[in-house]
């Protein structure tokens, strides 16, 4: 491999033998994964090799360092890329915890996970990106990531003369906010354009570049903020902050838009806008990160998965272990067995 030749498509024929090979036991679930699946990505690597895997990053990032957190643990590695006018997307499937070093070079790259989690340290600060978030890397960024157990995700790669660096540093987690969620939904589009090359694909590239320029325009200083993105966020935040002591409460929409003096219709419509989840949605990822902390809380080894399921607001059943996995990459049970810190801290959203 020279270059960057691993990141462009191969032959038809050469990566449907190459697909053809173990993806069995990485199921897609979302419609966007499902959309993956389309002829417009090609297989370029897939191997259960962790050396092979790390050659072709190298081929890649040039300079860097990578490591296999827990050589015991199965690895497995596969990527899918496309081109979409001169945007690349790279679909990255796999197991096992990576830790990787690196510098950001050429292109600014756009992450976003859909099962799974990253923690990033991006110039000495650290940012958790899980299902419905991303990060935004540019030229120049020092990074170290560590991966979850299980991962699958995609990265845009966007060349600097189409989404120049910010003038200012910037915060890179793309989570809540009108702009951010606009830029996720944007990016997403353009991964299902890229996947499946349907007519008109080309607009979705002119869409994310401009949701990228609505992104870096926000980052200059405002002067006044609009009175109705103030209330949306202030619905918000005061929505979670009543949901977080009750999340082993039942409640309801309408119980939660009562608390807030908003519609139902409100509230559904100011989480979407600055979250982009619905009430009820934002309620279960805070039961599953709850269920987290108690797993990973030594003083709780005496009750059963189950029991903490149920202690965090959830069903006990293997629904919310299905949940839980597709949301951190890993079970309940190996995250119970599992020490250390990696991937435990969860930043909160600032809605």
């Amino acid at each position: 491999m020279q270059g960057v030749s691993f990141l462009l498509p191969r032959s038809k024929s050469s990566a449907a033998s190459s697909s053809a090979r173990g993806s069995a036991s990485l199921r897609p679930a979302s419609q966007l994964e499902h959309q993956l699946r389309g002829g417009g990505l090609e297989t370029v690597l897939q191997t259960d090799d962790f050396g092979c895997w790390e050659s072709a990053v190298v081929s890649t990032l040039g300079h860097h360092h990578s490591e296999l957190l827990d050589a015991r643990e199965p690895f497995q590695a596969r990527f899918r890329c496309g081109l979409l006018g001169e945007l690349g997307l790279l679909h990255i499937r796999g197991r096992g915890r990576v830790r990787l070093i690196r510098e950001q070079q050429q292109h600014s790259v756009l992450w976003l996970p859909l099962l799974g989690m990253t923690q990033e340290r991006v110039n000495g600060h650290t940012w958790l990106a899980e299902p419905g978030s991303g990060l935004l890397f540019h030229p120049g960024d020092a990074l170290e990531g560590d991966t979850s157990e299980e991962l699958e995700g995609i990265s845009i790669l966007i060349p600097s003369h189409l989404h120049p660096p910010p003038p200012r540093a910037a915060e890179p987690l793309l989570a809540a906010g009108l702009v951010p969620q606009r830029l996720l939904a944007a990016a997403r589009g353009f991964a299902a354009a890229a996947a499946q090359a349907p007519s008109g694909a080309a607009h979705a590239v002119d869409r994310l570049l401009e949701a990228l320029r609505d992104w870096r325009d926000s980052q200059q200083p405002m002067p006044h903020e609009r009175i109705t993105a103030r209330r949306r966020r202030e619905t918000v935040a005061e929505a979670r902050r009543w949901m977080l002591p009750r999340l082993q409460q039942r409640f309801t929409v309408e119980e939660l838009s009562r608390v807030v003096q908003v519609s139902p219709r409100q509230l559904q419509y100011s989480f979407l806008q600055e979250l982009g989840r619905s009430p009820m949605a934002e309620a279960k990822r805070l039961r599953l990160q709850r269920l987290r902390a108690l797993l990973l809380d030594p003083a709780q080894g005496q009750r059963s998965v189950a029991q903490l399921m149920l202690a965090a607001g959830l069903i006990a059943s293997g629904v919310t272990s299905a949940d839980y996995r597709r949301w951190c990459g890993e079970s309940p049970s190996r995250t119970r067995r599992r020490q250390g810190p990696l991937l435990g801290r969860h930043p909160q959203p600032a809605a």
